[in-house]
């Protein structure tokens, strides 16, 4: 008898019983690691505590679709995607079948030695089985039966096994994951047959990282829906949300610093998650957190299974980042890279074709930084020369200025900044200026008097005066600039501290004295002087200003500035209270930035918040906004731009709606803290103490709002609100703010008096219809009738501008009913408009003075008197003086 040792149980009992030789044991060892592997294929993957559920993705896919393929890179929690909405399934259809096989490489081996096709169907009819016993049953016991007759045909099973699961009475969903494991053309063929054959009551969920080739035709299928790393990437507010759930306490702060390098890779968030924790949550966590650990994610997962040959391309790519074919060429100087290009387009090795720029790449920035430094430093450095050489003759200035920092290039290219001067800071593109600054170092910078004036105006966009100061200082100090150089550097920093008055003659005497090729200056001049129009609530001086900065803009074709202008010139629309035409305008801004791919976060910043601001004035969705909100979050902070206080102003407000003050004063802390990081003086943004107050009045806390309201106006009491060029309608806010405090703390008479005394000598802007509102509701109990008057022209204004916001939120005791004017009643004019002239005008005839009086003042001819009295009464809609001076109270003209 055989004495040999079996190390497992079950066979040693087997041997004990008599059974005398090891073929049996070989066999039965051999059918259990069968059972287990195919257990293994059939096993869906279990949730973490801090797993973030995101099935609706595929909720809303399959409502377009009966087939849905997810397909891309290593990361992206397709797995896990599709488990959960297995769970979500169960849920929601109580008889609905979940059937999960995960595809592997031995699904390609052949079944024996007679079937030379590939085992694939084989195995997926035994976990269906295995899975949902009898969804199967007709279709193995075929097989078993052909196999033994002879070569069986795999077509004729899989539709013999689709029959049979049509005549189950409930619906079917069918999971295969890994489908990028399947090699074999023939088992690639069964699943093409799948998808097309599938009954009617079974649905098909599909996972894998790239597209097997011969599967190319079913992108023609249109039952078949496509979700790509973009459609699985979390956009902004979902990375907040992430990290909110995963109880991050300062998450808003974080999102644009890991959505610029993860881009929303999911499984980048995970590992940096996993180290911030490791690390003990930091408040200001590394730049590079988890790099390490996701490059060895993304060694383990898709870099070993590279050939040399293709890894040795990627990790060039990777040093190039953006790139097309002539970079490519001119970087490279090999012949053969086009076939490892598309093969890394193919297999999604983080590489992606960019829709907006034909023929152009992008290597996704993580996978960018990872695979670049696999190269030693002189071939990187090597590399990022070339692409400078190749792009700094106009192709793309930013991107030659990023290799050459890349490159460590200072000295070399000194010249090519100086004469680029202009166009590198029309670019907007601030934070990549000033890393080349860092990597310039103070000697060379401090030796060039215009690279000193192109480092200065950097700072001092971004309202940064503290880092600005020194370098103009040191300017006027060693008299290395021209006269209308210094008026323009000096006035824009009179406009920083509030000397308005300087600040207009000193723009004017620079863009009247400005050389022609000194455009960007004149452009910032002239914005400047609308700005300070605006600021004195001349609105035709700021569009006339507005106005000049466009037509530079476009003549010396930099569309980010014009971009800018075009922000501007909504914001001037917008506190003239022309709502739709300021969003005709900030949508003309993006879609002109979209044509020239422009990706100045600075711009874009702006126009998303301020689109998103107006939206939010029209009554759109909230939840629609909060993504454009978060957006314009993001790309202001990667610009180191002040404007992204808007963005939290308005997302406080937003949350303030719903109740959710806590996190609306929490993202105002979080814009204050940013601001304090930057340098930025305190009077750029300590507006939003308002929006803070409006917060505390919607909560109840009437003591606190009032006595932060005192103590910022007391702020302001020895001179006018500084910087309100920041924020225009600053000062029309705090009026409104005060007549709403008073208003809920139900001091009405005190509300009236603070309108008034706003309206006097503010008519004629968005603030002043807020205003008025505000004075309309107060005067319900003392005088109802001229209540309703003022709401009735006040929903005329409100109607015509399509503002459709929720004012109940804002003003408790406002009845919308009571807005509707009914059918009978009179209407006041829906657009009055005076002129300050003709205001002047309608003053004196309040006084009661004859036209030649009104003329004699006003140092004007009897006729032109007559002329401005006759407009007033038409724009009025009066036909008498009286008649006219009455509708003028009405509107709180006079």
């Amino acid at each position: 008898m055989n004495t040999t040792k079996k190390p497992d149980q079950a066979a040693s009992a087997a041997f004990d019983a008599g059974q005398p030789d090891a073929g049996h044991w070989q066999q039965d060892l051999h059918q259990r690691a069968q059972k287990a592997w195919l257990h293994s294929k059939s096993k869906r993957p279990l949730f973490g505590d801090r797993f973030w559920p995101r099935a609706g993705i595929l909720t809303d896919a399959f409502q377009q679709a009966d087939v849905v393929w997810l397909n891309c890179a290593a990361g992206y929690g397709k797995t896990l995607l599709m488990s959960e909405y297995c769970d979500l399934l169960a849920q929601q259809q109580s008889g609905a079948g979940v059937i999960w096989f995960r595809c592997d490489e031995r699904d390609n081996l052949a079944t024996d030695e007679r079937q030379p096709a590939p085992s694939f169907l084989l195995n997926l009819l035994e976990v269906c089985e295995r899975q949902y016993e009898g969804v199967a049953t007709n279709a193995l016991a075929h097989w078993q039966f052909a196999s033994e007759a002879g070569p069986l045909c795999s077509e004729q099973v899989l539709l013999l096994w689709l029959a049979e699961i049509a005549t189950l009475e409930q619906p079917l969903l069918l999971c295969l994951d890994d489908v990028h494991r399947l090699t074999s053309g023939v088992a690639l063929q069964l699943v093409d047959r799948l998808i097309r054959e599938r009954p009617a009551n079974v649905t098909l969920l599909l996972a894998s990282r790239f597209l097997p080739q011969p599967l190319a035709s079913l992108r023609l299928q249109p039952a078949l829906s496509w979700l790509s790393s973009r459609d699985l990437a979390f956009a902004d507010d979902q990375v907040q949300r992430f990290l909110m759930h995963n109880d991050i306490p300062q998450a808003g702060r974080l999102v644009a610093q890991l959505n610029s390098r993860l881009q929303g890779w999911p499984a980048g968030l995970s590992l940096w998650l996993g180290c911030y924790r490791a690390l003990g949550k930091p408040a200001e966590p590394p730049v590079l957190l988890g790099q390490q650990e996701m490059s060895d994610y993304l060694q383990g997962e898709t870099l070993h299974e590279l050939a040399p040959e293709l890894q040795s391309f990627i990790q060039q790519a990777a040093v190039l980042g953006r790139f097309n074919d002539a970079l490519l060429q001119y970087c490279l100087g090999a012949s053969d890279y086009h076939q490892q290009l598309q093969i890394s387009l193919n297999h999604n090795l983080f590489l992606e074709a960019l829709d907006d720029q034909p023929g152009w790449y992008r290597m996704h920035p993580v996978m960018a930084g990872l695979l670049s430094h696999q190269l030693s430093e002189p071939v990187r450095h090597a590399l990022h020369s070339k692409a400078f050489d190749w792009l700094r003759t106009g192709r793309d200035r930013m991107a030659a200025l990023h290799h050459a920092r890349q490159a460590g290039l200072a000295y070399e290219i000194v010249p090519w900044v100086e004469q680029q001067a202009e166009y590198l800071i029309g670019s907007l593109d601030i934070p990549a200026m000033l890393e080349w600054f860092d990597v310039l170092g103070d000697e060379l910078l401090h030796a060039s008097p215009r690279l000193m004036q192109v480092a200065a105006w950097s700072w001092l966009f971004t309202q940064q005066r503290e880092k600005a100061e020194p370098l103009v200082q040191r300017l006027l100090n060693d008299r290395r600039l021209a006269d209308y150089e210094k008026a323009a550097l000096e006035g824009y920093l009179a406009r920083l501290d509030g000397q308005t008055r300087r600040a207009e003659e000193l723009c004017k005497y620079a863009l009247e004295h400005l050389p022609a090729d000194r455009f960007t200056v004149r452009i910032l001049m002239s914005s400047t002087l609308s700005l300070l129009c605006l600021m004195h609530h001349d609105a035709d001086g700021a569009r006339i200003w507005n106005r000049f900065a466009q037509d530079l803009a476009r003549q010396y074709q930099v569309p980010a500035m014009e971009a800018q202008v075009l922000f501007d010139y909504g914001r001037i629309e917008l506190n003239r209270g022309h709502i739709k035409r300021s969003l005709a305008v900030i949508e003309q801004g993006l879609a002109l930035m979209q044509e020239h791919n422009e990706r100045c976060g600075v711009s874009l910043g702006r126009l998303l918040s301020y689109k998103a601001f107006v939206l939010w004035l029209m009554g759109e969705n909230r939840d629609q906004l909060i993504d454009m909100m978060q957006q314009g979050v993001a790309a202001s902070t990667s610009g180191h731009d002040i404007a992204v206080c808007y963005g939290y102003a308005l997302l406080a407000m937003a949350h303030t709606e719903t109740g959710q003050f806590d996190r609306a004063l929490d993202l105002l802390d979080q814009a204050e803290r940013l601001m304090q990081r930057w340098q930025v003086g305190v009077e750029s943004y300590q507006w939003l103490a308002m929006i803070k107050a409006n917060v505390w009045i919607s909560e109840g806390k009437l003591s606190r709002a009032q006595s932060y309201i005192d103590e910022f106006i007391k702020m302001q009491a020895d001179g006018p609100l500084t910087r309100s060029d920041v924020f225009p309608m600053l000062p029309g806010f705090i009026a409104a703010t005060r007549a709403r405090l008073y208003l809920v703390g139900n001091h009405p008479e005190a509300c009236i008096a603070e309108a008034d005394a706003w309206l006097r000598n503010n008519n004629q802007s968005l603030m002043s219809v807020v205003v008025m509102m505000f004075r309309a509701v107060a005067l319900r109990g003392s005088k109802p009738a001229e209540s309703e008057s003022q709401l009735r022209y006040l929903q005329q204004v409100l109607e015509r501008e399509n503002i459709g916001m929720d004012l109940n939120r804002w003003i408790p005791q406002l009845q919308q009913a009571s807005l509707a004017a009914e059918k009978d009643a009179p209407l006041l004019p829906a657009n009055v408009s005076l002129s300050e002239r003709e205001l002047e005008v309608l003053r004196k005839i309040d006084q009661g003075l004859s036209n030649q009086e009104i003329a004699d003042q006003l140092f004007i001819s009897l006729h032109t008197v007559k002329t401005h009295a006759r407009k007033i009464n038409v724009k009025l809609g009066a036909k008498s003086r009286t008649q006219a001076l009455h509708r003028a109270k009405e509107l709180l003209l006079i």
